[in-house]
């Protein structure tokens, strides 16, 4: 195995990606540092820029004037991350009675919030009805025939299964009424004497192309037409999630998937019809606003079976981390395939090599992530910060650097 010797004076950045490191500033460095000298508890603890997420939201509404943006508040649930987002005049997107009452308690009103989970538990369309939260997505009979029965008076809005070509994760085999049965279940509520009033559809987390955007929002307009022919006079639209959390070198872009909306929603509902449009963005709010900082807890020396000196020379360490797969690190792992950025907060002139070491996690297969650093064990103690999300096999990651700060 090849190594280098290398001189770090600030951050060691390590990625999958090109991506400026924008978490290895001076400022969280410091923030880490005190917190650990503050505080006894050396567990894992994330630090959030608060900054961030009102600059994401300026952003939206600069790319995307016509979408007003519902945060999925499953994505991150804390309190100041919805304070912060209710205060930047946003709604939201629940998808369980207990989000929605967090919400009121927080005092954000209900025509803020849509209850967007298309299969719910009849307790929670009964605490919806209690709450007055009364718009609510369904795409299938059996929840029309419950909402009659405990709310009545809910404002309807039908979950379309859109036309999906590349998604870290599809949603359409979970939710979503085909196209071909939109005509059936609007029947059904127009007999159940209910209102629907308009379309909503998500393309799944982190979508790769704006074909998904583009080709679904052809498809609402056929099924508006419809519906008017049905007796429903739709003027609401939720384009739902799949925005990325930051931007990547070679990936979709917001400013990508918002020229395609806009450009859709140009043609296929043009603002004279006066429907509303709201999106559910979720990870775009709070991936890139937080940082988790963890420590190294453990090393092995890592060598063949047979080997000579020069090889003994050049032998690497496994490290190993306070949090892995079945902590912060699940969905980057397990679902998007993504290995997030490494900055190590101190350390000193080292030999550094990188590569793959499983973990006792026997079931998976799973690879974790680590910083190989020759050096001696006193230095353990040391921190490193990862950027992970707060948001959504693979059987092996290769990490390389990218950066040196």
């Amino acid at each position: 195995m090849k190594t280098e010797k290398i001189q770090v004076t600030e951050v060691a950045h390590f990625s999958t990606t090109t991506k400026t490191a924008k978490h290895g500033d001076r400022v969280l460095r410091q923030l880490i540092k005190d917190r650990l000298q503050e505080e006894d508890d050396m567990r894992p603890f994330y630090i959030a820029n608060l900054d961030e997420i009102v600059n994401k939201h300026k952003y939206w509404l600069e790319l995307m004037p016509r979408v007003k943006p519902f945060y999925a508040v499953k994505c991150n649930n804390t309190e100041p991350v919805v304070k912060t987002i209710a205060a930047l005049g946003a709604g939201f997107d629940c998808a369980s009675s207990a989000e929605f009452q967090q919400l009121l308690r927080y005092g954000v009103e209900t025509d803020r919030i849509i209850y967007a989970n298309p299969c719910k538990d009849p307790e929670e369309i009964k605490r919806a009805s209690e709450q007055g939260v009364d718009l609510m997505t369904f795409d299938n009979e059996d929840e029309l025939v419950k909402i009659k029965s405990l709310y009545p008076g809910a404002r309807l809005v039908l979950r379309i299964l859109p036309q999906v070509r590349k998604a870290v994760v599809d949603l359409g085999q979970k939710f979503g009424c085909a196209i071909d049965n939109c005509k059936r279940l609007l029947l059904k509520a127009k007999e159940l004497d209910l209102t629907v009033v308009g379309l909503s559809f998500h393309v799944g987390s982190t979508c790769l192309d704006t074909y998904a955007y583009e080709h679904t929002l052809h498809l609402c307009r056929g099924v508006f037409d419809l519906a008017k022919t049905i007796g429903f006079d739709f003027n609401f639209l939720d384009i739902g999630g799949g925005f990325p959390g930051y931007e990547t070198e070679g990936k979709l872009s917001l400013s990508d998937i918002a020229k395609a909306i806009n450009n859709s929603l140009d043609e296929y509902f043009p603002e004279e019809e006066n429907v509303k449009v709201i999106a559910e963005p979720g990870r775009y709010y709070v991936q890139s606003a937080f940082t988790l900082a963890l420590r190294v807890i453990a090393r092995r020396v890592e060598r063949p079976e047979t080997y000579s000196k020069q090889e003994e020379a050049e032998k690497s360490f496994m490290y190993y981390l306070s949090d892995g797969l079945h902590g912060s690190f699940f969905l980057h792992i397990i679902l998007e395939k993504y290995a997030p950025d490494f900055y190590v907060l101190e350390v000193s002139l080292c030999k550094i090599s990188l590569r793959n070491a499983p973990t006792v996690n026997t079931c998976t297969e799973f690879i974790i992530f680590y910083l190989l650093l020759q050096i001696n064990l006193r230095d353990l103690k040391r921190n490193f910060a990862g950027h992970a999300s707060g948001s959504f096999g693979l059987r092996s990651i290769r990490v390389h650097i990218t950066k040196w700060i």
